[in-house]
């Protein structure tokens, strides 16, 4: 079973590898959709088609899921994207963006700049003073990224100094007094 798709009614549509892995990926206003495809299906190019075939019979499954999936990926992208917020409370935390090489740095109240890579899945990242605002259309990939941002330096619960959810209340410990 060989299927053939016409990619020229698809707007901006790339293919590219990563870690061993091809994806499609079609990007419309500002926003990439990717999607892998499955390990057990070959893909060549010809004048304006892609052709899809199988490689055992395993794979006839999962190739009409990937045709599937691409074919909805064209109404579905202005509805999939994800936000997420993160607040930075302290005195001298800073948080710093750089989309043009890709770059996260924080200034967390230790002796140096934490550098983080934002990773391909992030299409974009906003901070105004120390909110910072994370879209993505996995949701499941900017929640770990965002964890992995928290982890750094978690709200303290004696003054509430670090990370903390955009309407996270904390209830604070109260100090101890002599």
């Amino acid at each position: 079973m060989t299927s053939v798709i016409n990619y020229s009614s698809y707007k901006n549509l790339t293919v590219g590898q990563l870690s061993g892995k091809v994806y499609f990926s079609i990007t419309e206003n500002n926003l990439t959709k990717f999607i892998f495809l499955p390990s057990f299906v070959n893909y060549t190019f010809s004048n304006k088609s892609i052709t899809f075939t199988p490689l055992c019979d395993t794979a006839i499954k999962p190739l009409e899921e990937f045709l599937k999936t691409l074919n909805s990926m064209q109404s579905v992208m202005e509805e999939s994207v994800f936000k997420k917020k993160l607040r930075l409370k302290g005195l001298g935390f800073r948080i710093s963006v750089d989309m043009v090489k890709r770059e996260l740095s924080l200034k967390l109240g230790y002796s140096h700049l934490v550098n983080l890579e934002i990773p391909y899945y992030i299409t974009n990242v906003r901070s105004k003073k120390n909110v910072m605002l994370l879209e993505s259309f996995d949701k499941i990939a900017l929640g770990d990224f965002l964890k992995k941002v928290y982890d750094l330096r978690k709200a303290d619960s004696y003054k509430g100094k670090g990370f903390s959810g955009q309407y996270e209340k904390r209830k604070l410990k109260v100090i101890k007094k002599k």
